[in-house]
């Protein structure tokens, strides 16, 4: 029998996903057709947030100075610079292209390879991209909303996206042994830690306090993504020429 290898079958399903996406998928009552599934793995999330993640971003409040946290936020928003440039140039988004790549410059340099933050200083804005935000921009509808185990929300857009940033990010391409650990699952943990550190209090209102937390935090998810795909713009007119290139 033919075997394939993870990412063969990551890629196999990424392409089925985008062919599954809907033009008429709306923020407002999200396309969730695996609600069966996600309610669970929703469940599974919110359970490991309540035992593991909830209590070490406590822990990591009250045990780090807030120097420390800050240039670990610091870095974390460096080490993401690269994947922005990449996608805001794919997006043909000059103006953000060239803030990101003077972001990128001046903080590497002046700032001690991101451990400081002078661009913001110098006033050269921050941006966010990723590749499910170009490929949305590229005309690829947003598709069924997923909750995935452990990874938290998503939709079948945003997963293809998430490969997509691996593999035209050039970090995912440094080094093994101690430079891969750093800028794998070592970064990804630090992220989530201090983000859930940050965010805290809008999470435990998601998760905790709120009716139904499955539908709140799709509905958040859902409103977040398409607010960064329009780059904090209103309404859909406002995107470039090339969202109207047709759906997949």
């Amino acid at each position: 029998m033919t075997s394939y290898s993870p990412v063969a079958r990551v890629a196999a399903f990424c392409c089925l996903a985008l062919a599954g996406c809907q033009s008429s998928t709306t923020i407002e009552n999200g396309y969730d057709p695996a609600q069966y599934l996600n309610r669970p793995f929703h469940a599974l999330n919110k359970g490991v947030d309540t035992v593991v993640v909830r209590p070490v971003s406590k822990a990591y409040d009250l045990a780090v100075p807030a120097t420390v946290k800050h240039v670990v936020n610091n870095e974390l928003r460096f080490l993401s610079l690269p994947g922005t440039l990449i996608n805001s140039a794919l997006q043909g988004n000059i103006e953000r292209t060239g803030d990101t790549a003077a972001r990128i410059l001046v903080n590497g340099t002046l700032g001690g390879l991101g451990a400081l933050d002078p661009a913001t200083e110098m006033g050269i804005p921050e941006h966010a991209e990723d590749f499910g935000q170009t490929l949305a921009v590229w005309g690829a509808g947003q598709g069924p909303y997923y909750e995935l185990p452990l990874l938290g929300p998503s939709s079948a857009r945003d997963f293809a996206g998430t490969v997509g940033d691996f593999v035209i990010n050039p970090l995912s391409y440094v080094g093994a042994g101690t430079g891969s650990l750093l800028l794998g699952p070592v970064r990804r943990g630090v992220d989530i830690v201090d983000t859930r550190y940050r965010f805290g209090d809008l999470v435990d209102q998601a998760l905790y306090e709120s009716p139904d937390s499955y539908v709140t935090v799709r509905n958040l998810y859902l409103q977040r993504r398409n607010n960064a795909i329009l780059n904090g713009q209103t309404n859909v007119d406002a995107l470039p020429d090339i969202y109207e290139g047709g759906e997949f």
